[in-house]
Parts: C-alpha cells; sequence; structure tokens
C-alpha cells in the first residue's frame, strides 16, 4: 500500500459537508483495509483566484495510506460530487500525522482576527462613551443658554 495527501475545496456555500465528506473518505479507506494517518477539516479560507465566482472555499485534508483502488474510487467521488470545486491527490514518500501547516496558519489567522475584532469593540465602546459624555455636556450647555435667555426677555417686557 502507498501513502497518499488528499486535499480538497467545498463551496463556501455548503461548507457543513466538509466533516461529512471527510468521514465518508475515512470509513472508505477503513473499509478497504487503509489507514488514515491525518485527517483535518482546516475550515474557510480565502482562494489566491476566484474559482466558480468563489473567493473562499472550505478545506479538507487528509493523510492515507491505501490501495489504488480505494483512490480511484475517491477520485471517482469528487468527481460527481457538485459541493466540491478542485481535488488533489498526491502520492507520498512517508506518512505524516502531525497538525499541517495550513491549519496551523488558519488558527492564528482566526486568533488575529479574534483578537482584532475584540479590539475594534474596545474601541467603539470608548468612542460612544466619549460621543454619549460630549452630548451630556452639549445639553447641560443648552439648557444653561435657555435659562440665561428667559430672564432677558422677562426685563424686556418688563420695560416696555
Amino acid at each position: 500500500m502507498r501513502n497518499y495527501e488528499i486535499i480538497f475545496l467545498v463551496h463556501p456555500d455548503q461548507s457543513d459537508q466538509t466533516s461529512a465528506i471527510i468521514s465518508k473518505l475515512d470509513s472508505l479507506v477503513k473499509d478497504s483495509g487503509g489507514n488514515v494517518h491525518r485527517s483535518e477539516n482546516i475550515g474557510n479560507r480565502k482562494l489566491a483566484y476566484p474559482i466558480q465566482d468563489q473567493f473562499k472555499a472550505s478545506y479538507g485534508l487528509l493523510n492515507i495510506e491505501c490501495d489504488q483502488q480505494t483512490i480511484d474510487e475517491i477520485k471517482n467521488s469528487f468527481k460527481f460530487n457538485d459541493s466540491i470545486i478542485r481535488n488533489l491527490v498526491l502520492s507520498t514518500n512517508k506518512v505524516r500525522k502531525d497538525t499541517s501547516a495550513l491549519l496551523v496558519q488558519t488558527k492564528e489567522d482566526n486568533d488575529k482576527d479574534s483578537y482584532q475584532e475584540a479590539r475594534d469593540a474596545a474601541n467603539k465602546a470608548v468612542e460612544k462613551e466619549a460621543q454619549d459624555a460630549s452630548k451630556t455636556t452639549d445639553k447641560s450647555v443648552k439648557s444653561e443658554v435657555k435659562t440665561d435667555e428667559t430672564p432677558k426677555e422677562e426685563v424686556k417686557e418688563e420695560r416696555e
């Protein structure tokens, strides 16, 4: 049996099917007597160029050990699955069990995005507090102006 690395891209509207496809391929390999060394649902990532007018896709990755007949069956299932927009099957020399660099990078990007979102939310909250404080200051200034104007009007009426 040979070692293979399989990566596939799922249409972003059907990205919830990525884990189902991974489990289907996993069971297909195990039923044929092969081994699954690594299976990863990497998640949504931006594409380098648009594919079928899509700019993002959900990535799936498998490192398996199986025979050629199983690989042919996997390729055939990719061909007839409309949710898979691209796939790549590579023959590898050695088994890879550690997490992929793509998954590590995706997790780091998600952490950066969540940090940035939290930072933006905190900045917006500070700006809103400043705006609220300036509004209350403006209201108090306006009320002082109004109170100053009323005695002047009364004074004018008394003179007439």
